[in-house]
């Protein structure tokens, strides 16, 4: 089992959808990773900073599963990613999965963007997308490269309707997306409040759907922690 947005950039997921930062140049969000089985089972923190056409992001995936008391899974991933004018120009992430670790990293150059992880280096088109839900751009095909392994996938994304999600009580208005890989149907999902801000996004990892839930943001206008709540999502128009 892999808990990498695919998890990890959980951050799931991906390419093509409309989204965007419309509240603050820099940005917060912490989510909690649900398991069908064992339920809560970690953090996911994603870290959002743009400037003058420059986008940084940072993000860390805490994750453990315990029985009776101990550890049979865990896993921790760091990853940071730069894009400008919306185009990623570097990648690195690392990935600790029971002690065992892992690293991707890439860059843009020659009209191409190189990846290199264990198994190599490969390279993608310039317009390739890191592999988490922030990256959604618009209805379509698209290219993404995955944040923990390296791997790039063909994918599409469809859906974009309405749909009201409970969360911690609260009912938000959302967009559902869909995303799919040339092997896997539906092998992310993104839930975008008015905002465009991911407040679900689900991951298919070995069958199992692993869920992110938004519990709190911070931005820079609001340096304090606060949990989301119903002030937070407006309707989606």
């Amino acid at each position: 089992m892999s808990l990498a947005p695919c998890l990890t950039g959980a951050a799931a997921l991906v390419a093509l959808t409309l989204i965007g930062d419309a509240s603050a140049a820099t940005r917060t969000d912490t989510y909690k990773v649900e398991h069908p089985l064992y339920g809560d089972i970690g953090t996911y923190v994603y870290n959002f900073d743009d400037a003058n056409g420059v986008t940084r992001i940072t993000s860390q995936l805490h994750v453990a599963i315990t029985l009776i008391g101990i550890v049979i899974y865990r896993q921790d991933s760091d990853q940071q990613e730069v894009l400008k004018n919306g185009r990623l120009i570097s990648l690195k992430s690392v990935t600790r999965i029971n002690g065992r670790q892992s690293g991707v990293r890439g860059e843009a150059r020659d009209g191409r963007f190189f990846v290199t992880a264990a198994s190599g280096t490969t390279s993608a088109p310039a317009d390739v997308l890191p592999s988490d839900p922030w990256s959604l751009k618009r209805i379509g095909a698209g290219v993404v490269v995955s944040t923990k392994s390296g791997k790039i996938y063909n994918v599409k994304v469809t859906g974009g309707e309405a749909e009201t999600v409970l969360l911690q009580g609260t009912s938000s208005s959302t967009h559902h997306f869909r995303i799919r890989t040339e092997t896997q149907e539906d092998k992310w999902e993104v839930w975008l409040d008015a905002q465009g801000v991911p407040i679900k996004f689900r991951s298919l990892e070995d069958g199992e759907q692993i869920d992110f839930i938004l519990t709190s943001t911070t931005s820079k206008a609001a340096d304090t922690l606060r949990p989301v709540s119903s002030a937070d999502r407006r309707s989606v128009p």
